[in-house]
């Protein structure tokens, strides 16, 4: 005699990130041009974990929101293999006399990642004597250091000095279909909405992602 089939209830759905606090883990995450230069500089830098024959030093410019400190973290994630050998710092911050410390321990070989990274958001934040030091430091770098900048100025408005020390990539804007699409592919929002959204943004990733999240709230949906 066959027994009547017990009913099981459908899970309760995963609750979604928050837009502010999720953060792009790979290339596919992000969208528009930066995913493409996210795919080509983290290929290349694992191959340089491989072989960590030259130093890297990478500059990405742009207008705010459009992936650059993503792309930053993804590189040195690859060239470090360890978030201890990565530093991560505000332009602001990088005064002559930390420029001066960094010079010091030019000799030292890290003791965590085959990479010892350093990022320096908005670079162009730099106090002029810094940037003029940090210069002779990109000179001196040996191979297994690796500097990455950003900088939310148009490439042409850095001095030339910086850039023909660097690989320097210019990061256009995501489109309204590029935005629209992110946003669908991670939370409950309709394509109209998320159009809106991304329309509303003006290219910008980081304003897309909170405006959604002021969209769930009020839907209930956060």
């Amino acid at each position: 005699m066959s027994r009547p089939l017990k009913m099981i209830p459908n899970p309760a759905p995963c609750p979604t990130t928050p837009p502010l606090a999720w953060r792009p883990t790979g290339p596919d995450d992000l969208c528009g041009p930066a995913a493409t230069v996210a795919a080509r500089l983290v290929t290349k830098a694992r191959n340089l974990h491989a072989n960590p024959a030259v130093p890297v030093k990478l500059l990405l410019c742009g207008p705010p929101g459009v992936g650059k400190t993503s792309i930053a973290d993804m590189v040195a994630a690859e060239l470090s293999g360890c978030t201890l050998a990565v530093e991560e710092f505000n332009g602001r911050l990088v005064t002559v006399d930390v420029v001066k410390h960094w010079m010091a321990g030019l000799g030292t070989l890290s003791l965590f990642g085959v990479y010892s990274v350093r990022i320096i958001n908005e670079m162009d934040r730099c106090t002029r004597e810094a940037q003029d030091l940090l210069l002779s430091y990109l000179d001196r770098l040996p191979p297994g250091r690796a500097v990455i900048g950003t900088s939310n100025l148009q490439l042409d408005l850095l001095t030339e000095r910086f850039q023909t020390r660097f690989q320097s990539i210019k990061l256009m804007s995501p489109s309204t279909d590029d935005i629209t699409a992110l946003l669908r592919s991670h939370w409950p929002v309709d394509r109209a909405t998320a159009a809106r959204i991304a329309v509303g943004s003006g290219g910008c990733v980081r304003a897309a992602l909170a405006d959604l999240e002021t969209w769930l709230d009020a839907e209930g949906l956060a």
